[in-house]
């Protein structure tokens, strides 16, 4: 995912050992992991970070209803991260009639979609969006690892939205509605202020739905950005480039 691009920060740890003789000698510092990332299929053809704190890993293209098809190998790399087990990310989006993924008027869902209905289409869009994604996810991984982890709806105006603000929350509504009905360990959202609220308008989603702020200029500016919450909820993670990979710093 790359709004701007996600957050972290590493520190290095040195450790005094004992020879045998007695005597305390410095040795060498190692790597202690600290730092999170997150990858998709803008991966699939380079190498992954390595000794990542923790892995999230993109479900999708770049597009709702898309497949990356590196996920299966890049939740191997999450997997193996030692202070976190892997995550997933979505990408959302509400297109209207303007669709070429699924069928607009054809939906079927917990809602009724039709001309006369355009909130319903919109809810079953996102709620039928992350049913696919929760699908994929889990046939390219484990019959259980998609419900075991946390996942993000990826919320950016690079997506394709309606103009339509409150159609654009109710297909929001909709994604959240499946992943916490299928069981996931958490819902959240990844945005920016603004485009948080050029999609929605500032939809207030309550305390309950943490977010993963992007943006962050570097790992030392990163922490200045874990008040910076868009939709209510605490900032859990906030991104920012380093050495071309996205890497994530979390907050307190």
């Amino acid at each position: 995912m790359r709004i701007s691009r996600k957050v972290a920060g590493a520190t290095l740890t040195g450790v005094l050992i004992l020879v045998s003789a007695g005597t305390a000698l410095a040795a060498p510092k190692t790597t202690s992991p600290t730092v999170g990332y997150d990858v998709s299929y803008p991966q699939c053809d380079g190498p992954l970070p390595v000794n990542p704190a923790f892995g999230i890993v993109g479900v999708s293209d770049g597009l709702a209803y898309g497949k990356n098809p590196c996920l299966a190998q890049q939740y191997a790399w999450a997997l193996a991260a030692p202070k976190a087990a892997p995550a997933f990310y979505m990408n959302t989006g509400n297109p209207g009639t303007a669709a070429t993924r699924v069928s607009w008027y054809a939906q079927t869902g917990p809602r009724p979609c039709s001309p006369a209905d355009e909130a319903g289409c919109a809810y079953d869009y996102g709620y039928n969006a992350a049913k696919h994604a929760f699908a994929y996810a889990t046939a390219q991984t484990s019959a259980t690892a998609a419900a075991a982890a946390v996942w993000w709806l990826d919320v950016e105006t690079a997506n394709s939205w309606s103009t339509d603000l409150s159609l654009n929350n109710v297909d929001i509504e909709g994604s959240i509605a499946f992943l916490q009905g299928a069981g996931v360990a958490g819902v959240g959202i990844y945005s920016t202020g603004y485009q948080w609220g050029q999609i929605t308008g500032g939809a207030g989603l309550g305390t309950t739905v943490p977010n993963w702020v992007a943006g962050a200029l570097n790992a030392k500016r990163a922490p200045e950005m874990c008040s910076s919450s868009f939709s209510g909820g605490k900032v859990r993670l906030v991104q920012y480039l380093s050495g071309g990979f996205d890497a994530n710093y979390t907050c307190p």
